[in-house]
């Protein structure tokens, strides 16, 4: 039968040296979701910086791809190790049932439970940021230590490379929650990829249909195509900068250095890359309200957006 084998912990526990340690000699294929997280990163075209909307869709692909790698290979009749933080029960009954379903395993994990010393020594070698109590903070809240009622053979606890075998009773409250809550994750999901179709079409639709636009300094307004406002001298998206973002708003009369985007980016009287509400005018409430909304707000009349 094969064997799969989780080691999972918080971030410097020595997962990397544990598994160095016991099986970089043995017969079996070692795999790291740092490395499938990185490869999500890249192939979504982000580099250093990932935005914070886009990180947990990143880290969704970076597990199902490891997942599916983990399964190939079992079907292959090799023996997987994994390298995993899978702090959720939620996480881990995700992986654990989809692998049953396609292949009769053995499932072990190794929880890694570095003593303090240990921990900060690590942190110090990885010249991490924080301290040890900032990084205990970090996941005190999140790790759940792992229970047999999620279909695990057999847990293990390391402390300091001493291997405990930790096998609880079985806890069948926890399946019953970690499904409810991989549903209702689902389901947001579902209703985000659904909302960003829709977001997509009708921002594809503003390239052909008439919507407002309005001039945030002379406060002209009309109900014309992209086309037209751009033969006009509209300085508008989608021709002239992005729907959302901040950026001039005005008719072909004119000035660029009259806007909020001219405020913002010469006169520095607003810090940047966060505009603060209360440093604006009525007016350029209105036109920054307007530019959040958008292309939404651009459909509707001006009173829909300003504030009372």
């Amino acid at each position: 039968m094969q064997k799969v084998i989780f080691v999972m912990g918080a971030t410097a526990t020595g997962k990397t040296y544990f598994i160095d340690t016991h099986y970089s000699d043995k017969d079996v294929d070692i795999l790291n979701v740092y490395d499938y997280q990185q490869r999500a990163y890249d192939e979504a075209g982000f580099g250093k910086w990932v935005p914070f909307g886009a990180e947990f869709r990143c880290l969704m692909k970076a597990n199902n791809m490891l997942l599916e790698d983990i399964i190939e290979k079992l079907k292959q009749g090799r023996d997987v190790v994994v390298e995993q933080t899978f702090f959720k029960a939620k996480r881990r009954i995700a992986y654990i049932d989809e692998i049953r379903k396609a292949v009769d395993v053995m499932i072990e994990i190794y929880v890694m439970c570095p003593t303090d010393a240990l921990w900060e020594s690590n942190l110090k070698k990885r010249d991490m940021d924080g301290t040890l109590e900032s990084h205990k903070d970090q996941v005190a809240n999140v790790i759940e230590f792992p229970n047999p009622a999620e279909g695990i053979d057999k847990i293990y606890k390391v402390v300091d490379g001493e291997i405990q075998l930790r096998m609880e009773l079985p806890q069948l409250g926890i399946l019953e929650k970690a499904r409810t809550e991989l549903e209702e994750e689902a389901e947001r999901i579902h209703s985000e990829d659904e909302a960003k179709r829709k977001k997509e079409k009708l921002l594809e639709s503003m390239n052909t249909r008439p919507f407002w636009h309005y001039c945030e300094v002379c406060g002209k307004k009309e109900f014309i195509t992209a086309q037209d406002a751009f033969d006009s001298g509209w300085d508008y998206p989608p021709n002239m900068g992005h729907f959302g973002l901040l950026g001039p708003r005005t008719c072909g009369d004119c000035l660029l250095k009259d806007t909020l985007f001219w405020r913002v980016n010469t006169n520095k009287k607003i810090p940047l890359p966060i505009v603060v509400e209360e440093a604006l005018t009525p007016e350029e409430l209105v036109t920054w309200e307007r530019i959040k909304g958008e292309p939404e707000s651009l459909l509707d009349t001006e009173e829909s957006f300003v504030r009372i």
